[in-house]
């Protein structure tokens, strides 16, 4: 995700969350680096690939990301390559730089100190304002939105683990559960349902950061009734370190249960 970068005909990269699943997806002509100053260091070109967060990187934001620091680690001739957003790179910081040897900036994001500058190029900011564009991403966060109410998947989400499980098989109802990312939680989850003998028939737990998300069928067989399964609901809900649990089954949307400081809402 920041940034990847062409060295010798070489491709390095780094993302601070990439997953086990993404990164096996990687050419192995990719190297990964553990730093943003160690993925920039020696290239030649650099892209930056990430989404911009209100707050500097101290904070947890992304604002101002490319900065003095991570540019004193650039070759004198790096190319940088901005198409994320224009308040990533310092301004400031990128000037000093274009200034002091023969770098080049390149963006679709005009700003008032660099976009007069002779070794900056200023393209036209124009891919996601197309009539096509828009219609395409109105499609595509409807159906991220009907994926999770339907199935529980997490997709392209900013504070929540990508997650996906195969389609729910039959006689079986799924339940997702959101804790915070401690130990013990997954395994209060399994003896939860292992004490209203219900059967696990498939699961996957993801984290990111300090959240943690779980989906989990549960057979149907012996468990008819309905009231197994509100029961066992409000069990794991109350489970410490759980925050939501939602059961999909019938009308989406519904089934969803909270844990308010101790109390069980729904």
């Amino acid at each position: 995700r920041i940034p990847y970068h062409v060295q010798s005909g070489k491709i390095k990269g780094y993302d601070p969350v990439l997953s086990i699943e993404a990164a096996l997806k990687l050419p192995n002509t990719i190297d990964l680096a553990d730093s943003i100053s160690a993925a920039v260091a020696g290239a030649d070109y650099i892209s930056i690939n990430i989404p911009y967060i209100k707050g500097t990187p101290e904070e947890g934001g992304t604002h101002g990301i490319i900065g003095k620091d991570i540019i004193s680690h650039f070759s004198p001739d790096a190319v940088l390559l901005n198409f994320a957003r224009g308040e990533l790179v310092d301004s400031e910081a990128m000037k000093e730089f274009l200034e002091s040897g023969n770098g080049r900036y390149v963006s679709d994001f005009p700003e008032d100190l660099l976009w007069n500058h002779e070794n900056v190029v200023i393209l036209p900011h124009l891919g996601a304002s197309t009539e096509e564009a828009e219609d395409a991403a109105a499609s595509m966060a409807a159906d991220t939105i009907r994926d999770f109410l339907e199935t529980g998947t997490i997709v392209n989400s900013v504070n929540f683990p990508n997650t996906s499980l195969p389609d729910r098989p039959e006689h079986a109802v799924r339940f997702t559960v959101v804790n915070r990312n401690i130990p013990g939680v997954l395994a209060h989850l399994t003896e939860a349902f292992a004490s209203e003998k219900l059967n696990i028939m498939q699961q996957i737990n993801q984290s990111r950061g300090e959240i943690a998300y779980n989906v989990l069928d549960i057979s149907t067989e012996g468990h008819e009734n309905v009231v197994d399964f509100k029961n066992v609901q409000e069990k794991i809900t109350m489970i410490d370190g759980v925050v939501s649990t939602r059961v999909i089954y019938g009308t989406p949307g519904k089934g969803y249960a909270k844990n308010l400081e101790g109390e069980y809402f729904i």
